[in-house]
C-alpha cells in the first residue's frame, strides 16, 4: 500500500480567470493567443525559477523570466538575439542557463528549436553563443544553418558546473551525420568530442557517469531498418536490427546496478511496453504492457536520488492515455508514487505532473514545480516544497482563459463497419442536443493522434454553439503499429470511412443532426475534409480546408516531404506509388461530386504542403463553377503564426459554420 501524504495548500488556486460576466462569449482572440508562460524550471539550489514568456502574443518571439523562487516576483527578462524565440532552455548549474533558439518557418505553425545554443547567467551577464550557428555572427548565417543542427543534452554532470555533455548531429542534409557526444563548456562554448555513433542520425544514451553506453535510430544507409548498438570499449555491437515497420526497441535508463536498461519495445508485441534489458545476457523481462495503447518515450517515471538528477534506476510508474491521461503506479515502495498520489488528490478530474525539482545536496528544504491541467484548464505551474509539503501557485499557461466556461471533451469508442475499435473525444456545448456538429480530423496523419486535454480551437467552437468530434482513425498513433499501419494507402478508403461511422454514430445517439455537419482540419486534415465530402456529398453541409493536400500528384513533387529520399519512400510505402493511383486518391479528381459550401484557407509561404495546393483547387473549383470562400496570408506557412490572422481565421470560420448549419 501507497503511504499517504498530506499536502496544505497554503495559497488560493485560482482555477481560471475571474469569472466573466452572465452570458459573456470567450473573445475570439483569447482562443487565437499563444500561451502566456511555458516550461517553468526551478534551478538546482531552489532559490530561482525560469520560464519563457510569450511577448506581444507570439509576433515579437518569447524570452525567458527569471524569477525569485520565495516571493515569485519576476527578477529578469533574458531574450535572444535574431529570431527572437526562445524554444527550450536547462538550468545548467544555479546561476547559469542555456537557452535553445527557436525560429519561425514554413514547415510547422510555431516556431520549432535550433541547434543553435546561448548561454547566460541568471541576472542577463554573460550571454554568449556556445553552439549551432549563432558563433556565425549573424542573423543571417543563423537562419542558413540553423535547421541542419540537432544539439540536445545528454547529461547536465551536476559535479561540474562548467560543463554539460551534448548530443550533436547534423540532420538537414540528404546524407545525414553521425551524431557525437560532446563535452561543451557552457561559458565560452569550447568543446571535446568523446565519441560518435555507428550509425547516422542515431540517438544516444548514456550512463549516471556520462559514458556513452547505447546508440539507437534508423541508420540514412540502411532507411528500411531500425538498430540498436552496444558501445564495447573502442567497439560497437550490433544487437538488434528490425525492419522499421515491424517494430523497434528503445532505451531509456539504466538499472540502479546498471547491469540492465529499461527499455520500450514492440517488437513482439502490437503496442509499445516496458521492459527490463539485461545487458550481458541480452534477455529481457516485461515490466508492464498496455492492453491496446502505446507506452510512449518519455512516459516512464523513476524515482529520484536525493539530492541529485539522477534516479534510482527504479521504475516508479508510467502514463498511458487510453481515453484520459492516466498515471499507472508500478511500485508500492514508490515514494514518487506516494507524492503523486496526494498531488492529485488535490485536483480531481485534472492531469497533475512533476516537471522540475531541485538537486543540490544539502538543501534545507527539497522543492519541485508541478503542473495541473485538464481538458477546460491549459495548464497551471506550482512550488512543491516536497519537505514541509506545501504547495503555492506560481503562474498560470493563459491567465485569460476562464476555464469555467470551457466545455467537457469526453472520451468515446465505436465499432466501426469493419470490425475495428475506434477511439475518440467528443466535445459538446452548453444545452440540450441535437446540436450542429463539427468533425474535426488531425493531421498527420500516420504516428499522430487527438490526446484529451485543452484544444483551443475545440473550445472556439464549442463556445459558439458546435459539436466537436475528433477520431483517432486508423492510421493515428498510439494504439499500436498494426493499427498505424493499417492505414497504408487508405487515404481515401478505410481512413475517411472511419470518420463517416463517427458521424453516424453522433447522429443516432442524437448528438448531432442529420443535415446540420460540416468538417474541418488542417494539413492531412484538410486533405481529409475534402475527401470526405466528395465521398460523403449528402452527409456533410460543407466542408474547411486549412493548409489542406487536395493533389497527391503534387504532393510528390513540391513541398519538403519528397526532398528526402525517407520522405519519398513514405509516399510510396503508405500514400501512393503511381501517377495513377495519386490521382485515384486525390479529392481534387472527384470534384464533381461535391455538394458542400466549400472554405479554402492557406499560408503563403507553407514550404510542408506548398500554397501552390490552394490555388489548383481553387482554379478547379472556377472551372466547375463551384463557389468557394478563400483566405490566403502573405507571411504565414503550414498554419498561422500572427495572431490577428488567426483571429480573422476563427471569426471566417464560423460565420461559415453558421450559414451553413447555425441556428
Amino acid at each position: 500500500m501507497l503511504k499517504t501524504i498530506t499536502i496544505k495548500l497554503i495559497l488560493a488556486l485560482l482555477m481560471s480567470a475571474p469569472a466573466a460576466l452572465a452570458g459573456e462569449q470567450t473573445p475570439l482572440r483569447h482562443f487565437a493567443e499563444f500561451s502566456t508562460w511555458n516550461s517553468i524550471k526551478i534551478s538546482p539550489d531552489g532559490k530561482h525559477l525560469a520560464g519563457i514568456v510569450d511577448t506581444d502574443s507570439g509576433l515579437g518571439g518569447s524570452k525567458l523570466m527569471v524569477m525569485d523562487a520565495g516571493s515569485m516576483e519576476n527578477l529578469h527578462e533574458i531574450t535572444i538575439t535574431g529570431s527572437g524565440y526562445i524554444g527550450s532552455f536547462v538550468w545548467a548549474n544555479n546561476e547559469r542557463l542555456m537557452a535553445w533558439q527557436a525560429i519561425k518557418s514554413g514547415i510547422q505553425e510555431a516556431p520549432f528549436s535550433t541547434g543553435n545554443i546561448i548561454a547566460v547567467n541568471i541576472d542577463g551577464t554573460k550571454k554568449r553563443w556556445i553552439y549551432g550557428a549563432g558563433s556565425q555572427k549573424t542573423f543571417q548565417k543563423i537562419q542558413r544553418f540553423s535547421s541542419r543542427v540537432s544539439a540536445s543534452v545528454a547529461h547536465l554532470l551536476p559535479e561540474d558546473d562548467r560543463h554539460v555533455l551534448m548530443e550533436v548531429s547534423t540532420w538537414g542534409s540528404k546524407d545525414g551525420a553521425y551524431t557525437r557526444l560532446v563535452k561543451l563548456n557552457i561559458y565560452n562554448g569550447r568543446e571535446r568530442s568523446l565519441g560518435s555513433s555507428p550509425i547516422k542520425n542515431a540517438s544516444l544514451v548514456v550512463d549516471s557517469d556520462g559514458d556513452l553506453r547505447f546508440a539507437v535510430g534508423s541508420d540514412i544507409d540502411d532507411e528500411q531498418s531500425w538498430k540498436l548498438f552496444q558501445r564495447q570499449g573502442d567497439n560497437w555491437k550490433q544487437l538488434s536490427r528490425t525492419d522499421q515497420y515491424k517494430g523497434m526497441i528503445w532505451p531509456l535508463t539504466f538499472t540502479s546496478d546498471e547491469t540492465a536498461i529499461y527499455i520500450l519495445d514492440n517488437i513482439d508485441t502490437d503496442t509499445s511496453a516496458l521492459y527490463q534489458y539485461d545487458i550481458e545476457t541480452g534477455k529481457k523481462a516485461l515490466i508492464y504492457k498496455h492492453p491496446y495503447v502505446d507506452i510512449e518515450p518519455g512516459a516512464v517515471e523513476f524515482d529520484v536520488i536525493k539530492g541529485s538528477s539522477d534516479t534510482k534506476g527504479v521504475v516508479a510508474g508510467v502514463w498511458v492515455k487510453p481515453d484520459y491521461k492516466t498515471y499507472i503506479p508500478l511500485s508500492e515502495e514508490s515514494e514518487y508514487n506516494s507524492l503523486l498520489q496526494a498531488l492529485q488528490s488535490q485536483f480531481p478530474k485534472h492531469v497533475v505532473e512533476i516537471t522540475s525539482e531541485t538537486s543540490d545536496k544539502d538543501l534545507d528544504r527539497e522543492l519541485a514545480v508541478v503542473t495541473v491541467w485538464s481538458d477546460k484548464l491549459p495548464g497551471m505551474y506550482l512550488l512543491l516544497d516536497k519537505t514541509n509539503k506545501k504547495l503555492s501557485r506560481i503562474r498560470q499557461v493563459h491567465s485569460y482563459i476562464n476555464s469555467a466556461q470551457m466545455r467537457p471533451m469526453e472520451p468515446y469508442k465505436i465499432t466501426v463497419r469493419d470490425g475495428k475499435t475506434i477511439y475518440g473525444y467528443l466535445t459538446q456545448p452548453e444545452g440540450e442536443g441535437p446540436f450542429p456538429l463539427i468533425m474535426h480530423p488531425h493531421g498527420g496523419p500516420y504516428g499522430v493522434r487527438d490526446a484529451w486535454g485543452y484544444n483551443p480551437e475545440v473550445q472556439m467552437l464549442a463556445s459558439r454553439g458546435y459539436a466537436v468530434l475528433q477520431v483517432n482513425f486508423r492510421g493515428s498513433g498510439g494504439y499500436g503499429k498494426d493499427f498505424e499501419y493499417a492505414a497504408f494507402k487508405q487515404w481515401a478508403g478505410e481512413m475517411q470511412d472511419d470518420l463517416t461511422d463517427s458521424v453516424q454514430w453522433a447522429i443516432d445517439a442524437g448528438i448531432a443532426e442529420a443535415g446540420r455537419v460540416c468538417i474541418y482540419g488542417a494539413s492531412y486534415g484538410g486533405y481529409s475534409a475534402l475527401m470526405s465530402a466528395v465521398k460523403e456529398p449528402d452527409l456533410y453541409a460543407c466542408t474547411a480546408g486549412y493548409v489542406g493536400v487536395y493533389d497527391l500528384e503534387l504532393m510528390a513533387k513540391k513541398g519538403d516531404i519528397q526532398r528526402r529520399d525517407e520522405g519519398l519512400e513514405y509516399i510510396r510505402e503508405a500514400i501512393c506509388d503511381s501517377p495513377a493511383s495519386c490521382k485515384a486518391g486525390s479529392p481534387i479528381t472527384y470534384l464533381d461530386r461535391i455538394k458542400a459550401d466549400v472554405m479554402i484557407i492557406h499560408g503563403k509561404d507553407d514550404q510542408r504542403v506548398p500554397f501552390a495546393h490552394a490555388e489548383v483547387l481553387r482554379d478547379e473549383l472556377e472551372k466547375r463553377n463551384i463557389p468557394y470562400e478563400w483566405l490566403a496570408k502573405a507571411k504565414e506557412g503550414h498554419g498561422f503564426l500572427n495572431v490577428d490572422n488567426r483571429v480573422e481565421l476563427y471569426a471566417k470560420l464560423i460565420a461559415f459554420f453558421d450559414k451553413n448549419i447555425g441556428s
